[in-house]
């Protein structure tokens, strides 16, 4: 009898565990089908995740599959619910910042009413010296002379614009310009390394150092009996023009560079031939407006003849005219010189029509 009731004593506390265990996992299972379609956001990534679209399912974590696929998406067909107060999301950008970015090429730029160097540089983001030392040729270290109607280079960056001479290299153009060499191998150079350069070649030199400049007309010597310059003809009587040109030499002979040479592109004149001391004639009439020392031009005489035509005779070594004075067709102006930016004695001559430069060929008699 004790046995029995020992017995059955001790097989009804099996059954009683193995009942509630059987109650546990009918409610954890009836628990996960009621919350099968209870969707969670997936966590957004700080740079620029999505906090609608990918979610997790609740149904995905069960005992047979405890880690979530790399991807999951939701299976059931209603909207997601978005909970956003636990993310983070980058600010919306209003607007788009474009760096600035040099010019791809070298432009010209003609001189108007009113310009000046100043004022031309600052219009094009340039240092004063980079649009003299760019343009050498047509300013003659003379930027006091500029008049409307010049054409002016006007490069992407501040620097230099050199014209090759003939023997010159990378290195020795760098050197001159206080430069390394690769700062010549740039996009606005039609040059690679190991390249040759050719005579009359262009090249941007960024951050080239070029000479001293002189800004403003030198004062007369106390010698010098002549006017430097007059700011108008038009008060002055004097002959009237006769709407051609003479040779200012007397002769067609040319020893230096032509007009636009290839050699030096930015050449805006013809140089004559003449010993020292030839006579220089005025090659129509006019009123000298320009009697004096001008920079690079050296000694120059500018004659403005009153229909839209200017000349200007330059490297002189002396002068025969001052500023304000008439003169007339074939009047000797002065003689042949090589002052200024010269290698030797000949004329340096111009022709500019309401400003723009001419080719003094296409006038020659």
């Amino acid at each position: 009898m004790v046995g029995r009731v020992r017995g059955e004593s001790g097989t009804g506390h099996p059954l009683l565990i193995r009942t509630t265990a059987h109650l546990t996992v009918v409610v954890l299972a009836l628990t996960a089908i009621g919350l099968s379609d209870l969707t969670i956001p997936a966590p957004q990534i700080a740079a620029g995740g999505s906090g609608d679209g990918d979610t997790l399912s609740v149904a995905s974590l069960t005992a047979e599959d405890p880690t979530p696929s790399p991807n999951p998406v939701a299976t059931n067909s209603q909207p997601s619910r978005s909970n956003t107060s636990d993310t983070i999301a980058r600010q919306p950008v209003l607007h788009t910042t474009f760096p600035d970015r040099p010019r791809a090429e070298v432009i010209t730029y003609t001189v108007r009413e009113g310009d000046n160097i100043s004022t031309i540089a600052y219009q094009h983001g340039l240092s004063p010296q980079t649009i003299v030392w760019s343009n050498s040729e047509a300013i003659q270290d003379a930027p006091w002379l500029i008049r409307p109607g010049l054409q002016l280079f006007i490069l992407p960056v501040d620097g230099v614009y050199h014209t090759v001479s003939a023997g010159e290299t990378v290195g020795s153009i760098a050197a001159e310009y206080d430069v390394e060499p690769s700062a010549l191998y740039n996009q606005w150079n039609d040059v690679v390394e190991g390249d040759s350069l050719y005579e009359g070649q262009l090249l941007v030199v960024p951050q080239g150092t070029g000479w001293e400049i002189t800004w403003t007309p030198p004062e007369p010597e106390p010698t010098q009996t002549y006017a430097y310059r007059v700011s108008s003809a038009s008060g002055v009587a004097a002959p009237a023009a006769r709407n051609y040109f003479i040779l200012p030499t007397g002769s067609r002979r040319v020893s230096g560079w032509y007009f636009r040479d290839r050699r030096n592109p930015g050449h805006i004149g013809l140089d004559y031939a003449c010993r020292l001391g030839d006579p220089l004639y005025a090659a129509d009439s006019g009123v000298v407006t320009i009697s004096g020392w001008s920079g690079g031009y050296g000694i120059l005489v500018e004659i403005d003849h009153r229909n839209g035509y200017v000349t200007r005779y330059a490297h002189l070594s002396r002068l025969h005219v001052s500023a304000g004075q008439a003169v007339s067709q074939g009047a000797v102006i002065g003689l042949c010189g090589s002052t200024g930016w010269s290698t030797g004695p000949h004329l340096h001559f111009e022709i500019r029509r309401h400003g723009v430069p001419q080719d003094p060929l296409r006038y020659q008699p």
